[in-house]
């Protein structure tokens, strides 16, 4: 949506946006958020990025649990979720020692597989997106003993089960 700092801060100035909301995804698909009163929002934050604990959702180990999160300006949208008003990026993921970008990111593994499909000319784009799933089990069942540990479960529709209802 915006291609530099400025169209934000106009945009920011004419929809009276008072929250910016910096999401960022973990390992497992989830999205994760920080959001900082526009105030807070100043160009810098385009270079040295926001910091946040890693190994609290566990990106990381606790020992290097450091890292920056720099929005992505191009991703920024109005969400019409919040009562304030507030602006909403899509947040690239650093190391906060290096700079560089944290390699395991979904989102920057999906980028870095984009980037070699073109650099390899397999492909000009590509196109990424999430399957969804749901399993119905009719019985379920575990145990976790100090000398054992297992679980059991059981639906009509899997593929062992036979016409008879196992």
């Amino acid at each position: 949506m915006f291609q530099d700092f400025e169209q934000v801060r106009q945009f920011v100035d004419e929809h009276g946006i008072r929250a910016v909301d910096l999401k960022y995804c973990d390992l497992w698909g989830r999205w994760h958020h920080l959001t900082i009163p526009t105030s807070q929002f100043v160009p810098d934050m385009m270079v040295r990025g926001i910091g946040f604990d890693g190994s609290s959702v566990g990106l990381k180990s606790i020992k290097s649990g450091d890292m920056v999160m720099v929005p992505d300006l191009t991703t920024g949208f109005q969400d019409p979720f919040w009562d304030v008003p507030t602006l909403s990026f899509i947040c690239t993921t650093l190391n906060a020692d290096t700079h560089e970008i944290f390699a395991n990111d979904p989102r920057n593994l999906a980028q870095q597989a984009e980037a070699y499909l073109q650099s390899t000319g397999i492909a000009t784009q590509s196109r990424w997106g999430p399957e969804f799933e749901f399993y119905v089990f009719d019985s379920v069942s575990y145990e976790n003993e100090m000398h054992r540990a297992g679980y059991c479960f059981n639906s009509k529709s899997a593929e062992w089960s036979s016409a008879a209802g196992t």
